[in-house]
């Protein structure tokens, strides 16, 4: 198949995030059997330029819109009254204004004219804003859902209580505008069934046109278990996100107490972008906020295991299974662990629903070596068998294959 696959960041396994690293796989795994093109956009962070630059020098056939670092000031105001418009004017997510760049317009509709690709692969909602041409069928990959709820107010004790109003209004905007997304796609990908159902049942029309399909990674080098220090704990996750935060504190505040009256020693360091006030301030003895690490596999390392107590919240574990891919063994809740059972296959990590179970799991594998590397290593040859790029790449190509069954399908009822 020829795939033209839009993104709206650079795919990376060195990234810290989680996309890139995605991406990376489905684009390794499906540039082995496919022609893949790629459309996506970099900059101005120098990270995400460094990790454009890659691309074509690894052989993938990439067309990139690059946002200069310093523009010239009529482009710097153009993109402002653009973003702003996009926000004020248009009510539309800022994810969608932030990633909208005219060129990758341009860049869609000149390829698509030149080439004949069989399927156009949207990787993110944030893609759906760009028009594609009705006659090659797409799938949208939906990296998550936001789900529409009340209006949360923001904690007077954050010290961001403007920002965070701002991204209560952003976050309402979502539901609409997933709704009429959507909409638009032969097929639409989640990676849980509780967003598959959440999909549906927001477009009934969709009904029959969602897909499961559980992320993947590249498969890291292993972890040596030489490397781990005392009853070192680890949590990470992007603090911008909220069910991340929900997370921390709940990990912090009522979980940390229960492992510490059994193990004195014990501590907990938490990692991830932007960590708020209200997490800072828990900051003691056995709690350490690392806010942004620019390479996770040392502090990785360093841990005994990884607990990831998420108790709300959908999309992708991308932490959680690349703790796994390193062979370290993971405590985490059953909403955690979503998105990583494969064919009924479940996931080898330790399971509890609250805190005494959390804590008592963390502890009985603190307290077993011998226990604690049995799950390491199943959880490693886990994800080798279910979700390493060539496993994703698959489950990719069998959602590809159908869209363009149903499009043939069509054309020949018309």
């Amino acid at each position: 198949m020829r795939i033209l696959l839009v993104a709206p960041i650079p795919p990376s396994d060195e990234a810290p995030g989680a996309i890139p690293r995605l991406l990376h796989a489905a684009v390794t795994g499906l540039s082995q059997r496919h022609h893949v093109t790629v459309v996506t956009v970099a900059g101005p962070e120098p990270r995400e330029l460094e990790m454009a630059e890659r691309l074509p020098a690894s052989g993938v056939d990439a067309h990139i819109v690059r946002r200069a670092a310093a523009p010239a000031p009529w482009q710097r105001w153009r993109r402002r009254f653009r973003l702003a418009w996009g926000w004020v004017g248009r009510r539309l997510p800022w994810r969608t204004v932030w990633f909208y760049e005219p060129e990758v317009q341009r860049l869609v509709e000149r390829l698509t004219g030149e080439h004949e690709f069989d399927v156009i692969a949207v990787e993110d909602n944030a893609m759906a804003i760009y028009r594609y041409p009705p006659g090659i069928p797409a799938v949208l990959t939906e990296h998550e859902v936001r789900r529409a709820r009340r209006w949360r107010l923001p904690d007077p004790r954050d010290g961001a209580v403007v920002r965070r109003a701002l991204a209560e209004i952003d976050w309402q905007r979502w539901p609409g505008y997933q709704r009429e997304a959507w909409g638009r796609f032969a097929l639409v990908q989640a990676f849980t069934q509780r967003d598959a159902d959440e999909i549906e049942t927001a477009v009934p029309a969709l009904r029959g046109r969602v897909r499961v399909r559980p992320f993947g990674i590249d498969m890291p080098a292993a972890a040596d278990p030489a490397n781990e220090v005392g009853d070192e704990i680890l949590f990470v996750g992007n603090m911008t996100h909220h069910p991340n935060v929900d997370a921390a504190l709940w990990l912090a505040e009522d979980v940390m107490p229960l492992i510490r009256a059994a193990r004195p020693r014990a501590g907990l360091t938490i990692a991830g972008t932007s960590p708020p006030a209200q997490l800072r301030v828990l900051e003691r003895e056995d709690v350490r906020v690392d806010g942004w690490v620019p390479d996770l596999r040392p502090l990785i390392e360093r841990s005994r295991l990884m607990v990831a107590p998420i108790r709300v919240g959908g999309g992708m574990r991308m932490k959680v299974l690349e703790a796994m891919a390193l062979g370290k063994a993971v405590v985490t809740t059953p909403r955690g662990a979503e998105g990583l059972d494969v064919d009924g296959h479940a996931p080898p990590v330790a399971l509890a629903d609250d805190a005494e179970g959390l804590a008592r799991a963390t502890l009985e594998l603190l307290a077993d070596a011998e226990r604690r590397g049995r799950l390491g290593r199943a959880a490693r040859a886990f994800v080798e068998e279910y979700h390493a790029s060539a496993a994703y790449a698959r489950r990719l190509e069998h959602v590809y294959r159908e869209a363009v069954a149903l499009a043939d399908v069509a054309v020949r009822e018309r």
